[in-house]
């Protein structure tokens, strides 16, 4: 389903400013039949006195013109006053006081945007909130959230810029309130979701109302690109029409800048937003430090373990992958991050509960190098950009079968067949890691349980300071959200999100206007809502 909307954006600007042209043309046409009259007047002499009510009645006509003519322009003055926006740079929009805070000028905002640093700016109308930007091109970032009329975002278009100067609508969010008070963005009510990728026109959308609908809709490449715009330039991410203008105003009013509006708080402020990215790991050093402690939130004191040794994997070409062993495919890749070919030995990650008899597996290491670990990435496969992540999302193996294991890639499908025949042929391990081996290829496979079982799990690549690769971690999240106590070995690793690179050069799509996709989404909106009534009437 795909909806294209190109054209009669300017129809009513055209109109307008066509509209003086017209009436001087009118205007002078009068004054020269008024001569024509009096011409005709003074050569019949004798009819000129019943020519008077004629010449009064065109004056009166001609005053009316007049009056109108000056109506016309007096209603320009007032559209355009209407249509005057208002931008405030700022650190951000506070939901609670639903005002600006850290209100900074023109100046240190276009620093920060030339350094890459986050800041916000916001577009009012008479003190009314109509559009609020996010934009961090550090993190090639851009967030454009819309207000209703009670000062609540209530639409958001999150952009990343893949290619420079172009921007790729990677999510669109909208919400409906339930009532003038109703808080911005509540957990239930009214909400539809549309993602996108770069690489297809099709988008998810979900709807949530009541029940959820999961749905996919054709969105063509234009309705999802846009130019990245020089500063200052607001107008060219939120057109007038997106604003609440009339059409009559032709989208856009005179910009007048306020460094400083009333009511905006001016004292530094810590931002209230950050660019959307994807997870970041945590406590990856103490998964494999005997004797950390973590507080859980519904479980006692958790103790890290003596890590164990699982074997020694066997990796001849470099290309490594995790996946379950039970559901191994040859969907299943290997990481774009090669390791030198050799064999490397696998450690598991455990802990104990205090006062348990009991354990869980943590994560699992294919250790590469003996080295400090300096940074950590997260390891994707071919076509997977991290720059396309939003809030804690990853990447990672999908587990089914209670069980994940690493690999080198030229022994994929010999032990996934190997793997098969020793399931139905043996006994379970019992929670322990395995190997399976296939001597055709020379290849294995350590196996090992996934935590507390099935779901997706990140792997995470460690470097030391010069780069080279020390090991891969997969993280089976169970200390991710849980507290270190002391003593709690510290995270000194710094997280490193690479840029992708690209095979070749990526066609240039034509961008649509910014409204021509925001009357797109409509469509993709009320097709959703369709949708759902049709399927709850059934």
């Amino acid at each position: 389903m795909s909806t294209q909307n190109d054209g009669g954006d300017n129809d009513a600007v055209d109109t307008v400013a066509s509209g003086p042209a017209r009436g001087t043309a009118d205007r002078g046409g009068l004054w020269e039949r008024l001569r024509e009259f009096n011409s005709a007047g003074r050569a019949l002499g004798r009819r000129r006195s019943g020519l008077v009510p004629l010449i009064c009645l065109a004056l009166v006509g001609g005053l009316s013109v007049a009056i109108g003519w000056s109506v016309i322009r007096r209603s320009e003055r007032s559209v355009a006053a209407e249509s005057a926006v208002e931008v405030i740079y700022c650190a951000g929009w506070d939901p609670q006081i639903r005002k600006p805070v850290g209100v900074m000028n023109a100046d240190e905002a276009r620093t920060r945007d030339s350094a890459g640093n986050p800041y916000a700016v916001l577009l009012t109308t008479n003190t009314q909130p109509k559009a609020l930007l996010h934009i961090d091109w550090g993190r090639r970032y851009l967030g454009l959230f819309l207000f209703e009329q009670h000062g609540r975002r209530d639409r958001a278009y999150d952009y990343r810029e893949l290619e420079p100067g172009l921007l790729h609508l990677i999510r669109y969010e909208q919400w409906r309130y339930a009532s003038a008070d109703a808080p911005e963005f509540p957990e239930r009510g009214w909400h539809l979701t549309l993602t996108a990728r770069p690489d297809t026109d099709t988008a998810s959308v979900e709807l949530d109302h009541g029940s959820l609908l999961q749905t996919a809709h054709d969105i063509p490449e234009r309705y999802r690109s846009l130019r990245r715009a020089p500063f200052g330039d607001w107008m060219a991410y939120a057109h007038g029409r997106m604003l609440g203008f009339d059409p009559g105003a032709g989208g856009i009013g005179g910009v007048k800048v306020v460094p400083s509006p009333d009511g905006g708080s001016q004292e530094p402020a810590t931002p209230l937003w950050r660019a959307p990215s994807g997870m970041q790991p945590r406590h990856l050093q103490a998964l494999f430090t005997p004797g950390s402690r973590f507080s859980g939130t519904d479980l006692d004191t958790a103790v890290v373990t003596e890590p164990e040794p699982a074997g020694v994997l066997q990796v001849p070409t470099g290309a490594v992958i995790a996946a379950d062993p039970g559901t191994l495919h040859n969907s299943d890749e290997p990481f774009t991050v090669l390791v030198t070919p050799g064999n490397y030995p696998v450690l598991i990650a455990g802990l104990r509960w205090e006062g348990k008899s009991w354990g869980e597996t943590t994560a699992a290491m294919l250790r590469i190098l003996d080295k400090p670990t300096a940074s950590w990435e997260l390891a994707v496969r071919p076509g997977q950009d991290v720059r396309l992540l939003g809030d804690d999302e990853f990447y990672g193996f999908g587990v089914d079968s209670g069980t994940g294991a690493f690999l080198d890639a030229s022994g994929r499908d010999a032990l996934a067949a190997a793997h098969e025949q020793e399931q139905q042929s043996e006994a379970s391990a019992g929670g322990k890691a395995t190997e399976t081996a296939d001597p055709k290829t020379g290849t294995n496979m350590i196996v090992y349980p996934s935590g507390r079982g099935d779901g997706s799990y990140p792997v995470w690549i460690g470097r030391a300071a010069d780069g080279a690769v020390t090991c891969l971690v997969a993280d089976m999240l169970l200390l991710r959200d849980m507290k270190p106590l002391p003593p709690a070995t510290p995270d000194t690793a710094v997280f490193l999100t690479p840029t992708p690179t690209r095979n070749g050069a990526r066609p240039q799509p034509k961008p649509a206007r910014p409204e021509a996709t925001a009357e797109f989404l409509a469509t993709v909106v009320a097709d959703a809502e369709a949708m759902k009534e049709r399927i709850s009437r059934r």
